[in-house]
């Protein structure tokens, strides 16, 4: 079960969102934005809605089988002020992952091309990066919220002004989909 509202958010590129909606998707990669604290990237909620964002977002750093719907989306663009809330998620585990090989097992599985990981893994002075693995829901109705200067900026976590109903949001992949996927992942990177 998720939660009826919520008021978090996290933000990530709209065309990793894509991925993670349509079930090509499960985990993220990340290291922390410019503005977040001297630790980086932390998991603040285990449950939030996906805030889509285009800021940084550029075909070189993604994998080359999403270029094309890389393309589309960027066609697809909204402008404007409003912002497109159709994706939940619930964390499901975090893995701070130090081994770049590992990492690198797990191309195709991901959005990013390897030298986005890479540049990802040795920023800051600490080599690593964490490895979320995220339950995705999709919302039948989406939320279309007006964005807020707060809302903008190199951080990783968004507090809405507004909690949103998850009403209607239905698992992208069944938990036994889930659990096959996320055990795939930790045997990649050595953790089963």
């Amino acid at each position: 079960m998720i939660a009826a509202r919520s008021s978090q958010a996290l933000k990530e590129w709209a065309i990793t969102i894509e991925f993670l909606k349509t079930g090509r998707q499960i985990l993220l990669l990340r290291k922390g934005g410019i503005h977040e604290q001297r630790d980086g990237f932390r998991v603040e909620y285990k449950e939030c809605f996906l805030l889509p964002t285009y800021l940084h977002e550029n075909l070189h750093d993604l994998h080359p089988m999403t270029h094309l719907e890389f393309e589309r989306l960027e066609a697809e663009k909204p402008s404007g002020n409003v912002i497109r809330f159709d994706t939940y998620a619930q964390i499901n585990e975090t893995i701070w992952v130090t081994n770049a090989e590992a990492l690198r097992r797990l191309d195709g599985l991901h959005t990013l091309n390897w030298e986005a990981v890479e540049r990802r893994f040795h920023y800051r002075s600490r080599p690593g990066l964490h490895l979320v693995l995220l339950r995705i829901y999709r919302l039948t109705t989406p939320h279309l919220v007006e964005n807020q200067p707060e809302y903008d900026g190199c951080v990783s976590w968004v507090d809405l002004r507004d909690a949103l109903p998850t009403r209607g949001a239905e698992p992208v992949l069944s938990p036994a989909e889930f659990e096959a996927q996320a055990s795939d992942v930790r045997k990649l990177v050595n953790c089963e």
